[in-house]
């Protein structure tokens, strides 16, 4: 998946996300604030847009991972979502989380849902995603909704065009 400004969408590793992670999610912080648990399971998905300089502009990570408040067992969940600041506005969000949505549903998740913070929670929403909490605040970092997205359909579509 390529955009207007030559990024294409790659699976990468934990440590290929922490530099975004820290300028974007944990600014000021140390590195170590940027590994998160779970980062190094093996059904763990860590994926980059990068650009035509090689230049990693966006970043997303997929856990297995069930919520209680969210029903399904074929479920991840979508973390740490970020965007270069110079490249904001271009649709990089949007590309990296239909990406991740599609890679999960041609996998058979039913569900996917994120910790969605405040100020985004209106992007995931066109996104398709519901609002599942009233708003919470995770320490250390900031005011967060739950929101959720079935993926079946998706994974039918996906399937279908696997058997083409």
């Amino acid at each position: 998946m390529t955009t207007g400004i030559g990024a294409i969408l790659q699976e990468i590793s934990a440590q290929q996300t922490w530099p975004l992670r820290s300028e974007v999610l944990r600014p000021g912080r140390p590195l170590s604030a940027c590994i998160f648990s779970g980062d190094d399971a093996p059904d763990t998905h860590h994926f980059g847009m990068v650009d035509s300089n090689g230049d990693i502009v966006g970043i997303v990570s997929a856990l297995r991972n069930s919520h209680p408040a969210v029903a399904g067992s074929a479920s991840y969940q979508i973390r740490a979502m970020a965007v270069s600041p110079h490249c904001r506005g271009q649709g990089l969000g949007k590309l990296l989380l239909v990406g991740v949505e599609h890679f999960l549903a041609s996998r058979g998740t039913a569900l996917v849902w994120a910790n969605a913070r405040s100020e985004a929670v209106g992007f995931y929403q066109q996104q398709g995603y519901r609002v599942v909490s009233d708003e919470f605040v995770i320490a250390d970092v900031g005011p967060h909704y739950l929101v959720s997205k079935s993926l079946v359909c998706k994974s039918l579509v996906s399937k279908s065009l696997n058997n083409v």
